[in-house]
């Protein structure tokens, strides 16, 4: 893994904590980050895993105008509950992956 790897990490870590980008996006692109650089084997990702496995039948942003209002009024609110619930979690995990792969 390179300088840049860790650096996009360490970024989405940053963004999640920060609330700088969608609380699911956010997950999912580590997962995906993951997969990318063979790190299925790094058990900090874990959380992330679970959180894009358990919203993976939530719409994307970019698709959400292809849903009812009183679909999403519903989904919304159950995103919502979701991440109060995971994101103490999800928090402590982008701590610890950001202490991993922080460039010296």
């Amino acid at each position: 893994m390179d300088v840049k790897d860790q650096e996009k990490i360490i970024d989405t870590c940053q963004s999640l904590v920060n609330d700088d980008i969608n609380f699911i996006e956010g997950c999912r692109q580590l997962v995906s980050l993951r997969n990318q650089l063979n790190l299925e084997n790094d058990s900090d990702f874990l959380p992330f895993v679970g959180v894009a496995s358990e919203t993976d039948g939530y719409p994307e942003p970019s698709i959400r105008e292809n849903f009812s209002s009183d679909y999403l009024k519903r989904i919304d609110e159950e995103v919502s509950d979701y991440i109060a619930l995971v994101r103490p979690s999800i928090v402590d995990a982008c701590s610890a992956l950001i202490s991993k792969y922080k460039v010296l």
